[in-house]
């Protein structure tokens, strides 16, 4: 089974980075940076909650309920408009809410100063990185592929790669302790410029929009 961050990676393709680029008036090499820095964040996020038995548990519920299917439309999520009833932008959005809650300004701030984009263009980015990365280990989990402890231990096996994925300072505002990248051998995942021209060679993707704001206070 492939690691998260490898999957996730998969689904950000150069012609999507690029569409996603222009919807946002952005650089393509910018918007590249904050994906990947907010992937690499949802992932850490999560995996903050790898030992706590109640929020791995609600997350693994959320997840359950959670269109897997996301990378099939992607011109529709790139919009506003609802893929169904189970609206992935309420879904994401609620579960972002709990990761990050009073985090998600730092974030974004962090992103922005990472990537050379806007911070409205970070936030939005926030809902194009989430539905992606929800939607990858929502499939698994509704495979049955995943239970509550295998979500755990996913996480946990995955430990070192995305916590060096995470840009420097991401990980002081997550609670996490951030691994060097010079301790990683593998490219796709390496922070700065070289993880950013690996992460433009990559194949297949999906997105979606999240307004964030509606769930987390403060």
């Amino acid at each position: 089974m492939a690691n998260l961050l490898d999957s996730v990676h998969e689904h950000l393709t150069p012609a999507f980075i690029a569409e996603t680029a222009q919807w946002l008036g952005e650089k393509d090499i910018n918007t590249a940076k904050a994906l990947g820095a907010w992937s690499a964040a949802i992932l850490a996020g999560t995996l903050n909650y790898a030992d706590h038995s109640k929020a791995i548990n609600r997350i693994y519920d959320h997840l359950g309920h959670f269109p897997p299917d996301i990378m099939e439309k992607p011109e529709a999520l790139l919009r506003s408009g609802n893929l169904s009833q189970n609206d992935p932008k309420e879904v994401s959005g609620h579960l972002m809410g709990q990761l990050f809650g009073a985090k998600t300004t730092p974030l974004i701030n962090a992103i922005s100063a990472f990537s050379g984009a806007r911070p409205e263009a970070v936030s939005e980015l926030l809902g194009v990185a989430a539905p992606i990365v929800l939607s990858i280990m929502g499939k698994r989990v509704q495979a049955g592929a995943l239970s509550v402890a295998g979500l755990s231990n996913l996480l946990r096996g995955d430990q070192d790669r995305i916590l060096s994925a995470l840009p420097s300072g991401l990980g002081t505002i997550l609670g996490v302790h951030e691994t060097s990248p010079a301790t990683n051998t593998e490219p796709a995942v390496a922070t700065g410029a070289r993880w950013v021209w690996a992460l433009l060679l990559m194949a297949a993707f999906g997105v979606g929009i999240l307004m964030v704001f509606r769930w987390y206070g403060g």
